[in-house]
């Protein structure tokens, strides 16, 4: 028996006609946009892809295109209210003509587009890696890291050629306050598909250096709402949330919050901003030290003027009492010989052999009261002495003290740590705008000196 057979463009043909009386009217669908390219006749071609929500594996797929007259249409309408542009990795709505051609195959003719719905996906998208980075505990993770007394150490997320990046190192190297900033720039791709992988692998690369670096900065330029897309991304808000060193963010917007904003441990608006916060971190910081060091300063001349007068105080006291003792001693004797001396004058002839009897015991009895009277008056100056030695030795420690602290605050240990000190004639220059072109300024360093003309 002969087969039945047909040939391949009857197949498509009979394929066509199905698919025109089944679908004669435009279909709305929903899919995410795979891929897509714009040639120079005008024309966008597209695959839609679908996934499946447990596994993201894709599980359908088709070709489509937007002619260039309703592409015009179409793509500022939808820019326009979503703020997005349309590219790859969307989710959209789209009226759609099911085409089938004998020659090209089945293709998807776009027609219409729903803004709203994308709008709501990328919103709907982004409240859900919220709300999974709170149940994981981790949102607020790298904001609970300490920021170093004094962030000097910098590492730089950011492309070499952005505007941004070039405020942001301008803005550090000529602050009013002479600071000095370490920076080291490990580039990344800061816009488009390609931002998330870079970004991750630039934090790779810092991690190398953790006991190195105070801060990392995440900088780009301004941008198009579009251009905040890679920074609504899981992964990389979630390794930002595991890294041991403070970011700081300033992705150049106004307006938007990105969940990366969100899960740094601090965020401005710009570049420049960024760095006008490390600045202001140092003056807060120098400004604390000289409280600190006034306050140590007035505290040690208030506790050496207590104790001189302390001292001046004992010295006072202890002078006349020793005086006054010995003045009472010496009028005893006198009294006591005075005493002896009239006795033996009125009962002389009586008491003659008496007194030469007891004269010795009388002589022994002063000998014996004066040894008494002088031990007592040793011991007496002894604890005096010892005394005075041990407030005095007290003062001295107190004194070693204060000086230790006092020179913790020296200069030159404030120099060791990488400050400067910068004259003009003679004089510690505080502000730029005293110095005039070609005038010749001293800086002096932990070690050495250098002069310079100013250009």
């Amino acid at each position: 028996m002969e087969k039945q057979n047909i040939s391949l463009s009857e197949l498509n043909k009979k394929i066509k006609g199905i698919i025109q009386d089944n679908f004669f009217e435009n279909t709305w669908i929903i899919a995410e946009i795979g891929e897509i390219k714009f040639n120079r006749n005008g024309h966008a071609y597209l695959e839609l892809i679908e996934k499946d929500l447990n596994s993201d594996k894709i599980i359908a797929k088709a070709s489509a295109n937007i002619w260039s007259y309703t592409l015009r249409m179409l793509k500022p309408y939808f820019e326009t209210t979503t703020g997005q542009e349309l590219q790859a990795g969307l989710k959209i709505m789209v009226a759609v003509s099911v085409e089938f051609h004998e020659l090209y195959g089945f293709s998807l003719n776009i027609r219409d587009i729903d803004p709203t719905y994308t709008l709501g996906d990328i919103e709907r998208r982004r409240l859900e890696i919220i709300h999974r980075l709170e149940e994981e505990g981790v949102l607020e993770m790298n904001k609970e890291l300490e920021l170093p007394l004094v962030s000097q150490k910098i590492a730089i997320i950011s492309s070499s050629t952005a505007a941004g990046y070039e405020d942001f190192i301008k803005q550090l190297e000529k602050n009013d306050y002479g600071f000095k900033f370490y920076t080291k720039l490990f580039p990344a791709t800061m816009q488009g598909e390609k931002t998330e992988d870079s970004i991750i692998q630039a934090l790779v690369r810092i991690y190398g250096y953790e006991d190195f670096f105070d801060l990392v900065v995440i900088i780009r330029g301004g941008g198009s709402r579009s251009d905040l897309m890679s920074f609504d991304n899981y992964n990389l808000a979630y390794y930002i949330t595991q890294f041991p060193i403070p970011i700081i963010a300033g992705i150049g917007h106004e307006k938007d919050v990105s969940i990366v904003d969100m899960v740094c441990h601090t965020s401005v608006k710009t570049p420049t901003a960024v760095a006008e916060f490390l600045i202001s971190e140092l003056v807060d910081f120098e400004q604390q030290v000289d409280e600190y060091a006034e306050t140590l300063n007035n505290f040690t001349e208030h506790v050496l003027d207590s104790e001189n007068e302390h001292i001046n105080t004992l010295s006072n006291r202890l002078v006349p009492l020793l005086q006054n003792r010995l003045s009472k001693e010496t009028k005893h004797i006198e009294l006591a010989g005075q005493k002896i001396s009239l006795l033996s004058k009125s009962n002389i002839s009586e008491f003659k052999q008496s007194l030469s009897q007891y004269q010795s015991g009388i002589v022994n009895i002063c000998h014996v009261n004066i040894k008494i009277l002088a031990k007592d008056l040793n011991r007496a100056i002894e604890k005096i002495e010892y005394r005075v030695k041990q407030n005095i030795f007290r003062q001295h420690k107190t004194l070693e003290y204060f000086e230790n602290s006092a020179r913790h605050f020296d200069p030159i240990n404030v120099l060791k740590k990488g400050y400067s000190i910068t004259k003009l004639n003679g004089k510690i220059l505080l502000d730029a705008s005293e110095t005039s072109v070609n005038d010749t300024v001293e800086t002096i360093l932990y070690k050495g000196q250098l002069k310079s003309k100013v250009e």
